[in-house]
């Protein structure tokens, strides 16, 4: 496991880490930015019909409560991926793992922005 002494490990433990990364994990990286896209635009789709307010996710809803319902879902998910990013190169042992379940997640709230925001629109 992975331990932290010092937070001046961290950048080390980093650099030490990414010799290879993109070699070993493009296609992981292809699926997540996949996975993340369609995320993100179905979020904009659904926050253009029901607004920022109905957004679960406390940080991406404050963001696009400041930034809009289109700017903050992309800043939102493009800060979520380069965090995914960065702790897949820290944790890179877990890479794998860690890669299959945010691509699974990204990609069922992907389905469920699109499937549930006009089954849960009220009937006028």
């Amino acid at each position: 496991m992975t331990r932290i002494q010092s937070i001046q490990d961290i950048p080390a433990q980093l650099r030490g880490n990414w010799p290879g990364y993109l070699a070993q994990y493009w296609i992981f990286l292809v699926l997540l930015a996949l996975a993340a896209i369609a995320d993100m635009l179905s979020t904009v789709f659904f926050m253009a019909i029901d607004g920022p307010e109905a957004e679960s996710h406390p940080v991406i809803r404050l963001i696009s409560v400041v930034l809009g319902p289109v700017l903050g879902p992309v800043i939102g998910k493009l800060s979520q991926v380069a965090a995914a990013v960065v702790l897949t190169v820290y944790l890179r042992r877990w890479a794998i793992y860690i890669f299959v379940a945010v691509i699974i997640l990204y990609a069922w709230a992907a389905v469920y922005n699109v499937v549930a925001t006009p089954l849960l629109l009220p009937v006028h």
